[in-house]
């Protein structure tokens, strides 16, 4: 297995397991920036899909449901980004495919109403864009970075 593709694995799974605030984590960033990373597409999208699910065999229970729609969200992601292949555009359409698919499977698991559930997780989800966006910067920076010495021609975890 690659080095890098360790080591960043190894960090998600951190991340996930340190305690981050809720929905301030760079998950999904990861899930829209992996088809810059790799382009070995079930890579890109198994790597933050796989880390969700074994982290979450860690982290408190959640329901069934809930846990499936929320990895269903980090297998589709990078198909979306690959789709828009703008970052801004990638960032607003899955966070707001989260919105919905994440809260309508806690509607539907008995939440209560959907408007108050929606009206609800604008908090948690505003606080998903803004840590999405955050770390989308940091990530496409860093690339930029990378990029400009010769010696990296490729995609950063080809292997």
């Amino acid at each position: 297995m690659n080095k890098s593709l360790m080591l960043l694995v190894g960090l998600l799974i951190v991340s996930r397991l340190i305690g981050l605030p809720t929905n301030f984590s760079p998950m999904l960033a990861v899930a829209i920036f992996m088809p810059r990373l790799t382009s070995r597409k079930s890579i890109q999208s198994f790597l933050p899909a796989g880390v969700m699910f074994l982290t979450s065999i860690f982290l408190p229970p959640v329901n069934l449901l809930i846990l499936f729609c929320i990895i269903f969200i980090f297998l589709i992601t990078p198909i979306v980004s690959r789709q828009i292949n703008n970052l801004v555009y990638s960032c607003i359409s899955n966070v707001l495919l989260w919105f919905f698919v994440v809260n309508g499977a806690v509607w539907i698991s008995g939440g209560g109403s959907l408007i108050e559930i929606y009206i609800a997780a604008i908090p948690f989800d505003f606080r998903l864009l803004l840590s999405t966006s955050l770390y989308l910067l940091l990530f496409n920076s860093l690339e930029k970075f990378i990029k400009v010495h010769p010696q990296h021609n490729k995609k950063i975890l080809d292997l």
